[in-house]
């Protein structure tokens, strides 16, 4: 009789088998970010205060938890940057989806944050209490906010395709989250300009639809790294990709308990595949070569393989 057994992947993709150039962008990105937004926090305070604009003040706070988010991405990608070990055998991923978490969170608490100072300056409005009529600094200053961040998230999302991390992909949508709070400046402190002290409402008004979008945002990053953590499979259409790619290996009559799921950036397959049982354990030990090579090309972060034989009908 065929004895069960079960073939690991030799070769692992760790972070340091990819160019290390990959990881030096990632880190460039970061830092460039850190000092935007450092000039920014500086200048919004100061616009907010020049320009007695409250919601320009509320932005700068903004631009301090994407300061603080770019800190620990750069924590995160000095720990990403080492290989596995010992105390790691599958490596750091889990920590990448624990920033991302953490970044979706601080989106979110932003967001719920505008949306509360909002509510209560519109609250004011209906008992007669505007707004100050804001000055020209202010919305100078929104100005060059949006151009400043939608510029690092064009940059870092780039950067986030081109190195497959989901830290850097969240960390440009938080760049994205801070334009479209001074979007939001930018509509109240015009209309505020441009109609008059009693529409000074539309400051806050602009700033209950960019918080929505803010929250959408915090939540979304927030639920896709709180799936990953539960160890949830790969999406079905990803997974008809793994069960063409053994389907096509020679040899391998049949397949079960395929399963996935994600560690950061890199994805580890387990399955069970079953052969003639007569098959001398060399030939089997090639097949499943062969297989765990088939499930790398299918799909391109593929990291773990674990591929365990099985006998199956005897061929005559």
């Amino acid at each position: 009789m065929f004895p069960e057994a079960e073939h690991t992947s030799p070769s692992i993709i760790t972070p340091e088998s990819l160019p290390s150039a990959m990881f030096i962008s990632g880190m460039r990105v970061t830092v460039i970010g850190m000092v935007v937004n450092a000039i920014l926090i500086l200048i919004k305070i100061a616009g907010g205060i020049l320009g007695s604009s409250s919601a320009m003040i509320a932005d700068a706070v903004h631009s301090v938890s994407d300061f603080i988010t770019d800190f620990s991405v750069l924590i995160g990608l000095k720990y990403l940057s080492k290989p596995a070990d010992k105390t790691h055998p599958y490596g750091h991923g889990r920590l990448e989806t624990a920033i991302s978490l953490l970044i979706g969170l601080f989106i979110l608490l932003t967001g719920l944050g505008i949306l509360k100072n909002a509510a209560q300056n519109i609250f004011l409005s209906t008992r007669g209490i505007f707004p100050k009529m804001p000055g020209i600094i202010a919305l100078l200053t929104g100005i060059i906010s949006i151009i400043s961040k939608e510029a690092l998230f064009h940059y870092t999302s780039a950067v986030a395709r081109k190195t497959g991390s989901s830290t850097l992909k969240a960390n440009a949508w938080h760049h994205r989250s801070d334009a479209l709070s001074s979007v939001g400046t930018v509509i109240g402190v015009g209309g505020a300009i441009l109609l008059g002290e009693r529409w000074t409402v539309l400051d806050p008004l602009a700033a209950v639809f960019v918080s929505i979008l803010v929250i959408k945002v915090g939540t979304e990053i927030g639920w896709n790294a709180l799936r990953e953590l539960s160890d949830e499979a790969l999406s079905r259409e990803r997974q008809r990709k793994l069960e063409i790619a053994i389907n096509n290996v020679d040899g391998i009559q049949g397949f079960h308990n395929l399963r996935t799921r994600s560690l950061g950036r890199y994805v580890t397959v387990d399955a069970h595949i079953l052969v003639d049982p007569e098959m001398s354990v060399r030939d089997s030990h090639t097949i499943a070569t062969e297989a765990e090579e088939a499930l790398r090309k299918s799909l391109d972060n593929v990291a773990f393989v674990t591929i365990h034989v099985e006998p199956g009908k005897q061929v005559q």
